[in-house]
């Protein structure tokens, strides 16, 4: 393990290098070319995104169906990851007019986050309401990739071309998410009312890296003798699994914050409801009580889709 992280942390440290100092070292020549590129990546890693799907599905059987008889709604349009934000920086190096080498380096980001709100209520002689309020609930995604490429390019005009390339490298990511919830219940009779209040605050976190590979097809434009623009779109495959990282949470009416740590996976709850038992698969790195028997799979960060990028390049 030690071994394979090491030698990540050198392939991460030349690349890097490599793309800081060859610039410096080789200006003066024209086959080198950088790139600064930006655009949007579609998405769905939908083991992430379960944490809202399970979220909904808890709400659906208490306040749907356990209250089936009472007036009110539930908005569960709780919040979901379905695209990125990238950037990056490209090093090309043309070993001919129309095969070029290159390194790139890039970062990607996305937050999700909604404010949400349900109430249920039946009212004749007695009055009784459950409110329930996320405020708000959040999912988080960020981290960058380094990759070698190699590209191909066919003119079609004076000052136009069609380029084909493919690349592949390291990415490392990290997820994150926050519910910080409420909720409410009140009941009025003709001899007795109380009312009763619950709560909390539940984060997460985690970490992972794993291949990151993409084919690409784009345009080319000329602005000048050493200066252009380009359209690129991709299809990127990413996906990690050993998702490790950090939990917390916070209730009312418990001193102090119970935390925890471990590997991320999907568990199944089984809930009993009117007409049997439903089962709901929960995204966690929380295994405190939990049976082997209850673990479904393992986590996997899905971050695989296709990109369309806008970018400007320069010749040195």
């Amino acid at each position: 393990m030690k071994k394979a992280i090491s030698f990540k942390h050198r392939i991460t440290a030349g690349l890097v290098c490599s793309l800081l100092f060859l610039p410096v070292l080789l200006t003066g020549t024209v086959r080198f070319q950088i790139e600064l590129y930006g655009g949007i990546s579609f998405i769905n890693p939908k083991d992430f995104n379960l944490l809202s799907n399970a979220e909904q599905q808890y709400n659906d059987i208490y306040f749907i169906e356990r209250l089936r008889h009472y007036s009110g709604y539930f908005v569960n349009d709780f919040p979901e990851i379905r695209e990125m934000i990238p950037a990056g920086l490209r090093l090309r190096y043309r070993v001919t007019e129309k095969l070029s080498f290159s390194l790139s380096v890039e970062g990607f980001i996305q937050e999700k986050e909604l404010s949400i709100e349900g109430s249920f209520g039946y009212s004749s002689t007695t009055s009784e309401n459950h409110t329930k309020r996320y405020d708000p609930f959040r999912l988080g995604l960020s981290g960058y990739a380094l990759m070698g490429g190699v590209h191909y390019r066919m003119p079609v005009g004076s000052k136009t071309d069609v380029e084909v390339g493919a690349a592949a490298g390291w990415a490392k990511a990290e997820i994150d998410f926050s519910s910080n919830w409420s909720y409410t219940a009140s009941y009025e009779g003709t001899s007795v009312s109380y009312s009763s209040t619950d709560g909390g605050v539940l984060e997460g976190d985690g970490s992972g890296d794993g291949l990151m590979a993409q084919g690409m097809l784009r345009l080319n434009r000329m602005l000048g003798k050493r200066i252009g623009f380009f359209v690129e779109t991709a299809y990127i495959y990413c996906r990690m699994e050993s998702i490790e990282g950090n939990g917390r949470e916070t209730r009312i009416g418990t001193p102090g914050e119970t935390s925890w740590d471990g590997t991320w996976g999907i568990k199944r709850e089984e809930i009993q409801v009117l007409w049997g038992n439903k089962d709901v698969s929960v995204p966690s790195n929380y295994w405190v009580g939990w049976t082997v028997s209850q673990r479904e799979r393992d986590f996997v960060l899905d971050l695989s889709g296709f990109r369309l990028a806008l970018g400007f390049w320069i010749r040195l």
